[in-house]
């Protein structure tokens, strides 16, 4: 048998066939990865917007069964947090002028570390397995292992999830304060 150019570069093509095939596969799942990525990176965001402009100024819905005190009527999410810090930001003031802190920041420093893990991780968690696992052994232990607090069924998911936040964040820094602050009050609104 001659081998002519044309059948050498017909061997060669169909000895890198295989290879070719694999690269193009993962060419393309890589495009599909990359956009499954931006897709929910861009959810993500729009749903923090959605959180942070209209959720967090509407008056807090903190379930009674769940809490030792209830938030002033009107009090908003973001009203809660501003109070919080500066009740904080007072107390640390205090404790470090008096030496009884040898960190300013104590406080602020120990919600930025909890933030994640017990705002928008833990909730999100127990939201998922109540919902989407309910009866494995994680849905259990999320649902009894935090005073068995779950969002109701009747609220669709994002509702539920805010339900979740608004709740966990009321039971972490009013009933179970970090640096021991009393519960809030409303500020004063501005007459017109």
């Amino acid at each position: 048998m001659v081998w002519t150019p044309n059948l050498v570069v017909a061997a060669r093509n169909l000895f890198w066939l295989p290879f070719r095939a694999v690269l193009t596969f993962f060419e393309w799942l890589t495009k599909i990865l990359v956009a499954a990525v931006l897709v929910g990176l861009v959810g993500v965001l729009a749903l923090g917007a959605y959180f942070y402009f209209v959720k967090s100024n509407q008056p807090m819905q903190i379930d009674p069964r769940y809490a030792r005190s209830l938030p002033p009527e009107g009090l908003t999410f973001r009203e809660l947090w501003q109070d919080r810090f500066a009740g904080w930001t007072k107390l640390e003031e205090q404790n470090y002028q008096s030496g009884k802190w040898k960190l300013r920041y104590a406080c602020r420093l120990g919600v930025l570390y909890w933030f994640v893990p017990y705002q928008i991780v833990a909730p999100t968690l127990r939201i998922y397995y109540a919902r989407f696992r309910p009866g494995t052994p994680m849905a259990e232990i999320a649902v009894h292992g935090f005073k068995g607090m779950i969002a109701p069924d009747n609220l669709n998911l994002i509702d539920a999830l805010w339900w979740q936040f608004e709740n966990e964040t009321w039971y972490y820094w009013v009933e179970d304060p970090l640096c021991d602050l009393p519960p809030p009050k409303r500020p004063a609104q501005a007459s017109p």
